[in-house]
């Protein structure tokens, strides 16, 4: 009778610790891993962020081949 006990004992506590080192690991990931939530909101900042780019070169591009036709009018041409 005194094994039997002895061996419930050691069962539960062998589930016990699995239980506590499954769940340390889950909540340790929970904490520190890279979240969905937080890429998608990274990913999210960086298309605004590249999308206000295009916009801004997109402005310069425009600028600079007014110029660039501007100077090409200047030139003489050679017929």
């Amino acid at each position: 009778m005194f094994i039997n006990n002895k061996l419930k004992y050691i069962a539960i506590s062998l589930i016990a610790v699995s239980i506590t080192i499954i769940f340390g690991v889950y909540v340790s990931k929970l904490l520190f891993s890279t979240n969905s939530l937080e890429v998608y909101l990274s990913l999210k900042d960086k298309k605004k962020h590249l999308a206000d780019q295009i916009i801004k070169y997109k402005i310069e591009n425009s600028k600079l081949q007014k110029d660039y036709f501007e100077l090409k009018n200047l030139e003489p041409q050679n017929d």
